[in-house]
């Protein structure tokens, strides 16, 4: 059984300074493998560390943005 995509979904949920509120952050990523990237390869052990990577950062930035609305 080979995997040709990957289907991530990501969220987080933190507190604000205000009293009784939240927000959350979600982000989904869809990801097509090469068929050099099987599952188990080097190649795909690199590619799922930049993906890891990636997606860190967009779920930080998502969480950025989601508090600068609440804290308007």
């Amino acid at each position: 059984m080979e995997i040709e995509s990957v289907r991530m979904k990501l969220g987080a949920t933190r507190p604000t300074a205000r009293q009784f509120e939240s927000v959350r952050g979600d982000i989904e990523l869809n990801i097509t493998l090469d068929q050099d990237e099987k599952l188990g390869s080097v190649k795909f052990d690199e590619t799922w560390l930049r993906v890891r990577k990636k997606a860190k950062i967009m779920l930080l930035e998502a969480m950025h943005d989601a508090e600068k609305g609440v804290n308007k």
